[in-house]
């Protein structure tokens, strides 16, 4: 859970939420930068996604959210629901489903999760519930302000019944550590601590987020009784890495308290997804990054988890992923994040009267490189998101993999209104090549054929006709970094460019020829929000607050020094709205 610089919420907790969204003084501030195809409340301040999942007997996808329905910035946290069939048409609740209203909760509900699978429309989740304000990792820490509690639902998360054992949880155990958050609870089964631990029967564990102060941020790991999950017995701290550790700029910063951390467990591999509170400062400020961990498990008494190598699941305006095992795709595992929005004034926030949205769907694999002898610049052994094993014909590298759920892709294509497709271009100097479309809300797929030069390559987005206002993706392979600039993007308050280390590798085919691969890119605009994927293993997104005039799409390729720049046939489906149902 996410908190922001405005005021908290202190009524009572008896007091009653609106039923429905107050009226908007000009409706069409409401829908100007309103994404089209992004999951959102109906109005309000939105962030987390919480309790993710797809239920097989339905065949629907459960998202909730944290939600304060009274106002677009942070207070009185609530929960809201969304159920879609096809991940681009959702349900969405009018009416917060899960609110404060007990002493242990009055002051919140924070992020939490399901026991997966749900059978049908019953769920059993499991939440912060929060009794006293502020919390905030750089603030004294106080005992029993943050829980552990448990709710179920027989109706598909409509209503909901809290357990009678709530709160089930505190971090008095921790009394003696000093700790800076206790949250965002994340149950799982972990087959390769139940190896370790020398258990024949699958367990479940649960993870509890936060840090100890001056010293680690980490995840607190408990073993969870089968026959009675309100009972969570107390393992350990799960990994403890030096504040603020990044092995280089591949490699996110692990900030100073953990929130939202998820288990990604694969054959051979297990991941940490974390949300990392108090990165190095970036531009004046203190961050918040989505990074990933991969690692080992160590010992018994307790079971600790080494960081072995490590990197950025998204390097923009992205935060607090959760997942869940999609059965209806191999059971793939599928995250869903918070896109923030935070480069908006608050003048304009109020106009709009709603704040912040739900990512796409990403799904999330092990990524795999093999027959490399080489990056474009960088020592193999410099890349620290990757694990590098020696071969016969060069390395075998291996990181997290990240793209857009293929389902959420297939109802998008099929919803479009255009499918544009630009024949393939080459660049033998500087220029720019219009598309000849005008749209604000569009997917962008691409290859790129580049050298190692100094050449700036990609895509201009969301520009007026005469380039006045822009908003430029583009990667320069000579400091292999992907950036989207928004220094002429429109209207936001802190539009400073995002950045994403990427590289492009040269592989040895099967006949001993070396070639270099091709910048795989993958775009999608809806309005305010831009999400770009890059080779299936980077992703970067980014709010940006254009006016309505500033809706066309152009490629481009700039300071070209040697050899051409190659983009194969690129195709563009614009005119895209989800139908959202409000219930």
């Amino acid at each position: 859970m996410a908190l922001v610089g405005h005021p908290t919420y202190d009524a009572p907790a008896s007091e009653p939420l609106p039923p429905t969204p107050p009226a908007l003084d000009d409706a069409t501030a409401f829908l100007k930068w309103r994404p089209q195809f992004h999951l959102q409340a109906s109005h309000g301040w939105m962030n987390d996604p919480c309790a993710v999942s797809y239920d097989p007997e339905e065949q629907v996808y459960r998202v909730f959210f944290q939600w304060n329905p009274q106002s677009p910035f942070w207070n009185h946290i609530c929960w809201g629901s969304a159920e879609s069939a096809n991940l681009l048409d959702w349900t969405v609740s009018s009416a917060p489903v899960l609110s404060p209203e007990t002493w242990y909760d009055g002051k919140g509900i924070f992020t939490g999760c399901t026991v997966c699978p749900s059978s049908g429309k019953q769920i059993t989740i499991f939440y912060t519930s929060v009794s006293r304000l502020p919390i905030h990792y750089s603030l004294p820490y106080n005992l029993g302000m943050e829980t552990l509690s448990m709710a179920t639902s027989i109706d598909g998360g409509r209503t909901w019944a809290r357990s009678k054992k709530n709160p089930i949880l505190g971090p008095n155990h921790l009394a003696d550590v000093n700790i800076t958050g206790w949250r965002d609870p994340f149950v799982t089964k972990w087959a390769s601590l139940d190896k370790i631990l020398g258990l024949k029967e699958a367990r479940l564990y649960g993870l509890i987020s936060g840090g100890i102060r001056d010293t680690a941020p980490t995840c607190f790991l408990y073993d969870i009784d089968p026959a009675d999950m309100t009972t969570w017995n107390y393992i350990g701290p799960l990994m403890q890495v030096d504040r603020n550790y990044r092995p280089s700029r591949w490699s996110g910063d692990s900030g100073l308290n953990w929130e939202v951390a998820n288990v990604l467990t694969f054959d051979q591999y297990d991941f940490l997804l974390i949300s990392a509170e108090g990165g190095a400062d970036r531009n004046g400020k203190s961050t918040r990054g989505s990074i990933w961990i991969a690692g080992s498990l160590h010992g018994t008494t307790p079971v600790t988890m080494k960081y072995d190598f490590g990197g950025v699941f998204d390097h923009g305006d992205y935060y607090a992923s959760n997942t869940f095992r999609d059965e209806s795709l191999d059971n793939a595992i599928i995250a869903w994040g918070w896109i923030v929005e935070e480069a908006l004034s608050d003048e304009l926030i109020v106009r709009q009267n709603w704040s912040g949205s739900i990512s796409l769907p990403r799904v999330i694999s092990v990524a795999t490189v093999k027959s490399v002898v080489g990056a474009l610049h960088s020592p193999i052994d410099q890349l620290t998101n990757f694990k590098a094993v020696k071969s016969e014909d060069g390395y075998e590298l291996t990181t997290l993999g990240v793209d857009v759920h293929p389902r959420y892709i297939s109802s998008f294509r099929q919803r479009a209104e255009h499918n544009t497709v630009i024949p393939a271009v080459t660049f033998l100097r500087p220029g720019v090549v219009d598309c000849g479309i005008s749209s604000t809300s569009w997917e962008l797929e691409t290859e790129i054929a580049l050298s190692s030069s100094a050449v700036h390559v990609g895509v201009v987005a969301l520009h007026s006709p005469d380039y006045s206002q822009q908003t430029r993706l583009f990667f320069c392979p000579e400091n292999e970094t992907f950036t989207i600039d928004r220094s002429r993007s429109g209207n936001g308050k802190e539009l400073h460019a995002h950045d994403a280390p990427h590289t492009l590798f040269t592989t040895r085919t099967s006949d001993g020829a070396e070639e270099i691969e091709k910048l795989k890119l993958h775009v999608f605009c809806d309005r305010s929000v831009i999400e770009v994927f890059l080779n299936g293993r980077t992703a970067i997104s980014a709010r940006v607050y254009s006016d309505e005039a500033s809706c066309r799409i152009s490629l481009f390729a700039e300071n070209i020094t040697a050899g051409p720049v190659h983009f194969s046939e690129t195709k563009v489906w614009h005119g895209i709205t989800g139908k959202v149902t409000l219930e």
